[in-house]
C-alpha cells in the first residue's frame, strides 16, 4: 500500500487527478471549484493563480480520503518544470512534467475501455504534439503512434459557430456543441463543400490568424460574415450542416485505411470525439467493431491519462461518478430544517414526473465529464410536447434549438431506439424508433435522434428505480435527462448553488441526498 499519486491538467478543462492502489479515486474539475465554465487557463497564470483553490483542494483531499503526501506529482503540458507553488501546497516524492498530449488522450480511453488493445483515434483542437494522432493502444504499453495529420478539425469546427445567428454567446470551448445541434436543421450545400473543406484542412495558425480565417472563408462562400451580420435562418442551419458533413468526410479519409488494415475495436478521444453525431456514423459504418468513447474524452481526462502511463492498472478504470462531493454537504441538514426539507418515497417523485414537474437532482459524488449522468441532473417526463421548449427558455436559459437527452434503463433501450447494447455516457445518438417520436416530443432531435444514455441499477440505483416505476405508471420508460446548471455555468457542485437555481428557475422540485423540496 503505496502513497497516491496526483496528476494535473492546468489548461483548459483544468482537472486533477488521484490515483491509489491502481484505482483512480478522485477527479476535480477546477469549474466545480471556482464556478467558472471550463476553468480557463489564465487562471493558471502565476499572476492570476488562486492558491487559496488549490490549497482548498489539497483539504478536501485530505478529509475526503485521509491524503497528505503524495508519492509522484505529475502536470501536463505547459511547463518546463512543475511550478514551486504546487510543490509548496502538495507534498511529494517526485515532481514530473510530462508533455505527452494524445498519449494521455489515448491512454485516457484505453484503460476506461474492455479492451486490451485498439486502434485510437485523438484528435482536438491542437496541442504540442499536434492535432490528429491514431496509436496502436495495448494496455502495459507505450503507445504507438501510426499516423498523424496536421489538420486542426477542432478549432475550426469551433469558429462555425461564429457566423450562427441563433448561437447567443460564442465562446470557443463551447461553440461546438451548439453548432452540432443547429446542424442537425439543415441540408447539405455542395457549393460549400469545396471551401469549407479547404477551411477546414488549413494549416493557419488558429490563434493567431483568427480574423483573417473569417476574412479568407466569407470570399470563398460569397457571403460578407462579421460579429454584425451572421448568417440567419435556413442559411446558417445549411452552413452548420454542410461543415459537419466535411468534418465527418475528412475524418474518414485520414482513419479508414488503419482502422480497416488492422481490424482491431475502435476507440475515439480528444475533444472532436464529444461530436456524437460523428460517433454513430463511426459505429455505423463499422457494426462488426465494437466503438468505444470515454465520458471524459476531452482535456479534462488528460490527468487520468497521465496517471494511467505511469501505473498502467490491471483492471477496467471506472471514473463515472469520481468527481467531487457536494462542497457544502455538511450544511445539508440546516438546508432541511430552513427549506422543510423531507424524506419521500419514489411514488412521489414518479407522481411529481407524471404531473409535468421538473426535478433537479443531487446524490452522491459527480460525474466526471461534460455530461450529466443521474448524480448532477435535471430530469422530467418526455412527453409534454411544450417540455423542451420550457427547459430551455424557463429553466436553463439557452438556445431554443438545443437538444435534450433521454435515459432509459439498458434492457429497454432496443424497446425506444434504433440500438442495441449500452451507451452509458451519452456518446452516440440512435434514431428514436418511428413509432415513438410523437410519443417523445422532448428527447427526439429534429433529425429523428436521440443522445441515449442506458442505465443498469448497478451503475445508478435511484434513477433506475424512478424509471422502472414511472414505466409501470405511463407506459413509457424514457425520461429527459440535462445537467443540472443553467447555460454558460458548469454543472453544480454545492447545495447552495441547487436553491439558486431552484429559486430563480421554473424548476419545481429539488431532491439532495434524500432529502426532497417543493417549491
Amino acid at each position: 500500500m503505496g502513497l497516491p499519486n496526483i496528476a494535473l491538467h492546468q489548461h483548459h478543462n483544468a482537472t486533477l487527478a488521484v490515483e491509489k492502489d491502481g484505482d483512480i479515486v478522485e477527479i476535480i474539475e477546477f469549474e466545480r471549484f471556482i464556478n467558472l465554465k471550463n476553468a480557463s487557463h489564465e487562471f493558471f497564470q502565476p499572476i492570476h493563480c488562486k492558491d487559496f483553490i488549490l490549497q482548498h483542494i489539497y483539504d478536501y483531499l485530505k478529509s475526503t480520503h485521509g491524503f497528505t503526501e503524495y508519492d509522484n506529482f505529475i502536470i501536463g503540458q505547459g511547463w518546463q518544470e512543475v511550478p514551486q507553488r504546487y510543490k509548496d501546497i502538495f507534498p511529494s516524492n517526485n515532481y514530473i512534467v510530462d508533455e505527452k498530449h494524445h498519449p494521455s488522450h489515448a491512454a485516457s480511453s484505453l484503460y476506461q475501455s474492455p479492451h486490451n488493445e485498439a486502434i485510437i483515434v485523438s484528435f482536438d483542437g491542437g496541442a504540442n504534439d499536434g492535432f490528429f494522432n491514431i496509436f496502436k493502444g495495448v494496455k502495459g504499453q507505450e503507445m504507438k503512434l501510426i499516423k498523424n495529420f496536421s489538420i486542426d478539425l477542432g478549432s475550426h469546427y469551433h469558429l462555425i459557430g461564429l457566423f450562427c445567428e441563433d448561437i447567443k454567446h460564442y465562446e470557443q470551448l463551447t461553440a461546438a456543441g451548439k453548432v452540432l445541434g443547429l446542424q442537425s436543421y439543415g441540408n447539405v450545400r455542395e457549393e460549400w463543400v469545396e471551401p469549407l473543406t479547404k477551411f477546414f484542412r488549413s494549416n493557419i495558425p488558429y490563434f493567431s490568424n483568427l480574423e483573417q480565417k473569417k476574412i479568407n472563408l466569407s470570399d470563398e462562400i460569397g457571403i460578407p460574415f462579421s460579429e454584425h451580420n451572421k448568417l440567419q435562418g435556413q442559411e446558417q442551419y445549411d452552413f452548420a450542416r454542410t461543415a459537419q458533413k466535411v468534418f465527418e468526410t475528412i475524418f474518414f479519409e485520414c482513419t479508414d485505411l488503419t482502422i480497416q488494415e488492422y481490424n482491431l475495436p475502435i476507440i475515439l478521444t480528444g475533444g472532436c470525439a464529444l461530436n456524437i453525431v460523428l460517433n454513430t456514423k463511426v459505429k455505423n459504418r463499422y457494426p462488426e467493431l465494437d466503438v468505444f468513447v470515454a465520458p471524459n474524452s476531452s482535456d479534462s481526462g488528460i490527468p487520468i491519462g497521465l496517471l494511467c502511463n505511469l501505473v498502467k492498472p490491471t483492471k477496467i478504470v471506472d471514473v463515472t461518478y469520481k468527481g467531487v462531493d457536494s462542497l457544502d454537504k455538511f450544511l445539508l441538514m440546516e438546508y432541511v430544517n430552513e427549506r422543510n426539507g423531507r424524506k419521500v418515497e419514489i411514488e412521489a417523485i414518479v407522481q411529481d414526473l407524471i404531473n409535468q414537474r421538473i426535478l433537479g437532482l443531487i446524490q452522491g459524488k459527480s460525474e466526471h465529464g461534460p455530461r450529466a449522468l443521474g448524480n448532477r441532473s435535471i430530469i422530467c417526463s418526455p412527453i409534454p410536447l411544450n417540455m423542451k421548449d420550457t427547459l430551455n427558455h424557463k429553466v436553463k436559459h439557452r438556445e431554443w434549438f438545443r437538444p435534450f437527452a433521454p435515459i432509459v434503463r439498458l434492457e429497454d433501450v432496443s424497446e425506444y431506439f434504433e440500438w442495441e447494447g449500452e451507451s452509458r455516457w451519452m456518446n452516440f445518438c440512435p434514431k428514436v424508433k418511428k413509432e415513438w417520436r410523437d410519443r417523445l416530443p422532448a428527447v427526439t432531435h429534429v433529425d429523428g435522434t436521440g443522445r441515449v444514455q442506458t442505465v443498469t441499477k448497478e451503475q445508478n440505483p435511484l434513477i433506475y428505480d424512478i424509471l422502472t416505476l414511472f414505466k409501470e405508471k405511463t407506459g413509457v420508460g424514457v425520461l429527459v435527462n440535462t445537467s443540472f446548471n443553467v447555460d454558460r455555468k458548469p454543472i453544480l457542485s454545492s447545495y447552495k448553488d441547487a436553491f439558486k437555481v431552484f429559486d430563480e428557475t421554473q424548476l419545481d422540485r429539488l431532491y439532495l441526498d434524500g432529502y426532497y423540496f417543493v417549491k
